[in-house]
């Protein structure tokens, strides 16, 4: 195990650097849980904190942008540390630095990575130019607004959504939360796979195929995309579907700063850790949330990135004092995936209950996880509260109790 950098004997008592690259889930989490007898530097090149958990809700105007979004800056300072606002260009493990892409240094005796991933596009032609992708707060509100064009719009309207895992079943939920009623618009959803959710229970697929046969979703399964064309998403079969908006839920891929940097040995690859989630190859930096290949597959889960930031925090503040470190264990949690208002289901291993009244339970997680991140002490973070609230009570409760009125 590699040892801090050694101090000249006359440099005065200072605190271990730590550097945490990613503000996301992971690495707030990291940065929450260090206390301040760390000098820690968090870097991120976006000034926002984004709930991706419930992103999708931006589709049918559930959510607004600043619902979902938190100031780094403040979650940082509450810590008691530094957020820089920078896109880190390298992590030099050896020279322990991280250089950003202005060239600033940021020197470090241990650094947690927590850069998430990139969406994956499988190498299919035209997905950048002309889909939209599902992985941030820009993405998903710039789907909502196209809705919004398209209902507007006289004639028939085309939206297809590619890929039928968690983002693509959400997203269609949302579709329909939104425009089911609307005779003029035609939805197909897209799978490669050979059903919808994979590697949940069945019952999943069969109920949310049920839901889109009643409202005439099309849905293809193990079809394969080969192009996106500015009206056209074009199969392995030769089929041309038309689209006035395609929905790109195909998947998250390592970023290659992980490469680069040579914590992970491959393009394409995530870093691989040790049960302690250290690297491989650097015992002094850590690599966590999505980033992390970790021994055995984890899904790539907000709790999971939770969990893994304390984890991390606690093992950097353990290996500084020459403690031994503790290895992460994922703690079993149920999954909650949300239809619009037509469904929601609670899976729990192998078991999965279906309801309607079950996105109270989501929204619930939402609003109580943004307020232990962001407390509401401060006039500033109470606000933002009580806006979170009142919508969530205006948007989704309210409507939920009069659908189901007699």
């Amino acid at each position: 195990m590699s040892s801090p950098p050694a101090r000249s004997p006359s440099a005065p008592p200072s605190r271990p650097r730590v550097v945490i690259v990613g503000a996301n889930f992971a690495g707030l989490a990291a940065a929450q849980h260090l206390g301040r007898d760390c000098e820690v530097t968090v870097l991120d090149r976006s000034p926002w904190f984004e709930w991706l958990p419930n992103v999708h809700e931006l589709l049918s105007g559930v959510k607004r942008p600043r619902d979902l979004r938190l100031p780094r800056a403040r979650l940082v300072a509450r810590a008691g540390h530094r957020f820089v606002r920078a896109e880190v260009r390298h992590v030099d493990a050896r020279r322990r630095r991280v250089v950003t892409a202005t060239g600033r240094q940021f020197e470090f005796d241990a650094c947690i990575v927590a850069v998430g991933g990139v969406g994956e596009t499988f190498g299919v032609r035209g997905v950048a130019r002309h889909a939209l992708g599902f992985k941030s707060v820009d993405e998903c509100a710039a789907i909502g607004r196209r809705l919004g064009e398209l209902s507007r719009r006289p004639g028939l309207a085309s939206v297809v959504i590619v890929g039928g895992g968690f983002e693509g079943v959400e997203a269609l939920g949302e579709v329909l939360r939104r425009e089911r009623g609307r005779a003029k618009l035609e939805v197909t959803v897209v799978e490669a796979g050979s059903r919808l959710l994979p590697g949940l229970p069945a019952r999943i697929d069969a109920v949310v195929r049920a839901h889109g046969a009643d409202l005439g979703v099309r849905f293809m399964i193990g079809s394969r995309v080969t192009a996106v064309t500015p009206r056209r998403v074009c199969l392995q079969s030769g089929e041309k579907l038309r689209s006035d908006l395609t929905i790109w839920t195909g998947g998250v891929a390592p970023p290659p700063l992980l490469h680069e940097c040579g914590l992970a040995p491959k393009p394409g690859q995530w870093a691989p850790v040790k049960r302690t989630l250290q690297s491989r190859r650097f015992d002094h930096v850590f690599v966590i949330g999505d980033a992390a290949g970790l021994p055995r597959g984890l899904s790539k889960q907000a709790y999971h990135a939770l969990d893994m930031g304390k984890c991390a925090a606690e093992n950097v503040v353990r290996l500084l004092a020459g403690r031994r470190l503790r290895q992460f264990v994922p703690a079993p949690k149920p999954m909650l995936i949300t239809f619009g208002d037509l469904d929601t289901f609670l899976v729990a291993g192998g078991t999965a209950l279906a309801s309607p009244a079950l996105a109270v339970l989501k929204e619930s997680v939402y609003q109580l996880t943004m307020a232990q991140l962001d407390p509401p002490l401060a006039s500033a973070p109470l606000r933002d509260a009580r806006k979170r609230l009142g919508r969530a009570a205006q948007r989704l409760v309210l409507p939920a109790v009069r659908s189901r009125a007699p």
